[in-house]
């Protein structure tokens, strides 16, 4: 866990569930059957071929705003409206645009008050926007052996703040094989009076598929950690689990708020020692070596060494504020990227990672920022640093939080947007629902920078995103791919994912990005060239 420690990084979001398919316009009536995105484009050319229309999103859209409404909860409902209406327009519907704009309009004027920093009611410069597309590349070998329960792509999902854990793909509408607890040195559990997490163990083997994290923490501090008849206990329970075991291991080492901070050639020496406990008794147990993402100048001190860790993992949070001012210049990416560059030669894992979108010692809220940053940590993260083979959100219930009597809000279930954004956005086959050696995605594909040189061979059906960056972390409401005045495809959500044909498409002509606001208006482009052969 963290003492929350000022600018906190970033996560987005929005998606939601799988389900529903159906939606009714605003009168009640069941829409019309939505034309197919052809025609004159919003930047003047002239589409060539029929693009898919997003039926299941759209429909999507419509239950949740019907949802928000019905419950009073007209800031959403205003939102869902807005999409609708940017995408009517997109397709050159302009009436019907312009219904759901007045809908939009009549939700707003009803929600109380919002902060509209988060939307796109300025528009930025061209230049604030950053635009970065990655392209779908095969997985192939790289001559490093993956290590214990590594996934050879996709990332697994996890989650700490429930406990039944048959419960939890209902709640969230996907499994979570990954459930983590807590388990203090020499701590038992009041009922069961033994030191390993004995009932969160058989609730997680209840279900078909799941594993532990365990945060390992010896809160009497380094001296007390030894190879004794207690670690050794608790390592052949760990092994009798017979299920997958993350052991984290006095984590957050490098934050003033643990017992177990400012010695480093200690710490080494303990973790060392535990790493060797686990793999004398538990062949089950993967030893996760995690610091905090913050403070970032001391990480480095605390590392065991690649023989002793199995996986690396982060603790990464998104917040509001930098100290005691706001602040929303970087998010979680930006913090991320120098960590993965140096320790992406291990599989890494968020171990532990949230949002903050309420503040109780102000009243603040923070909803749509809540659900950018979301979007950044489930739809961009682990697509952009393929090495990110789990991710677990710390899902602390807000009740929880205020008996704790913690400032920050991160229960997603409290932020209609973001439990959304995140219902929908793990139902991705990106996301590993079985933890095992080797597991894969369906089409075993990472992703690499289209402009980079690890874009090999550029032909066949490839899919590509667009990571988009915008001042306030908005987000757009649409992005499309153009090469000349023929748009290829366009995205309606997070990660702006589309697929596109490359043996079709002309190698000596760039492919064009725009990106365009909840009115459909065009905020950036930026051109990237590309090759049918690319440099290895």
């Amino acid at each position: 866990m963290k003492s929350k420690y000022g600018r906190l990084s970033v996560v987005a979001v929005f998606l939601a569930v799988v389900c529903v398919y159906w939606y009714v316009s605003a009168d009640g009536k069941r829409d019309k059957d939505i034309p197919a995105a052809s025609g004159p484009d919003a930047t003047g050319g002239n589409e060539e071929q029929l693009l898919t229309e997003p039926v299941q999103l759209l429909n999507w859209w419509q239950q949740r705003l019907e949802a928000a409404a019905s419950a009073g909860d007209y800031e959403v409902a205003g939102d869902y409206a807005t999409r609708k209406a940017s995408y009517y327009r997109s397709i050159g519907n302009e009436a019907e645009a312009a219904a759901w704009y007045e809908t939009s309009a009549s939700h707003w004027a009803k929600a109380k008050a919002v902060d509209r920093r988060f939307y796109d009611d300025v528009t930025p410069s061209a230049h604030e926007v950053t635009i970065e597309p990655y392209v779908s590349v095969p997985v192939g070998a790289d001559n490093r052996k993956l290590a214990k329960f590594e996934p050879s792509s996709g990332t697994y999902l996890g989650l700490f703040g429930l406990f039944d854990w048959p419960a939890v793909e209902p709640e969230f509408g996907q499994y979570h094989p990954i459930g983590l607890t807590y388990s203090g040195w020499r701590k038992d559990e009041n009922d069961t009076r033994n030191y390993f997490p004995i009932r969160f163990m058989n609730s997680i083997k209840s279900t078909a598929s799941g594993a532990l994290q365990i945060g390992w923490e010896p809160h009497y501090g380094l001296d007390s950690v030894k190879d004794d008849d207690y670690a050794r206990s608790f390592a052949r329970q760990a092994k009798e689990a017979g299920i997958p075991i993350f052991m984290r291991y006095a984590s957050e080492m490098n934050g003033a708020w643990v017992p177990w901070y400012d010695e480093p050639a200690k710490y080494i020496e303990k973790f060392r020692l535990m790493s060797k406990v686990m793999k004398e008794e538990a062949p089950n147990v993967a030893m996760v070596w995690s610091p905090n993402f913050w403070p970032n100048d001391n990480i480095d001190d605390y590392y065991p060494g690649d023989e002793y860790v199995d996986w690396v993992g982060f603790s990464l949070y998104a917040t509001p504020f930098f100290g005691e001012n706001e602040d929303f210049s970087k998010n979680q990416i930006d913090y991320f990227a120098p960590l993965y560059e140096k320790y992406s030669h291990k599989p890494i894992m968020i171990s532990e990672g949230g949002v903050t979108h309420y503040i109780r010692k102000t009243g603040k809220d923070y909803a749509k920022w809540g659900e950018s940053q979301l979007a950044n940590m489930y739809a961009y993260l682990p697509r952009m640093f393929p090495q990110v083979k789990a991710i677990t959100y710390f899902n602390i219930a807000k009740s929880r939080s205020e008996t704790l009597n913690a400032d920050y809000i991160y229960d997603i279930r409290e932020n209609t947007l973001m439990y959304d954004l995140y219902r929908r956005q793990v139902q991705s086959d990106y996301y590993l629902t079985r933890v095992e050696q080797g597991a894969a995605t369906k089409d075993n594909v990472k992703y690499v920078p289209l402009r980079s040189a690890q874009a090999e061979s550029l032909t066949g059906k490839r899919k590509l995103f667009v990571y988009v960056k915008m001042p306030m972390e908005v987000q757009p409401f649409a992005i499309a791919v153009l090469q000349g005045d023929r748009r290829l495809a366009i995205s309606y959500e997070v990660p702006w994912e589309v697929e596109l044909d490359f043996s079709t498409l002309q190698a000596a002509e760039p492919l064009t990005v725009a990106v365009y606001n909840s009115k459909h208006e065009e905020v950036a482009r930026q051109p990237f060239e590309w090759s049918k052969a690319n440099l290895k």
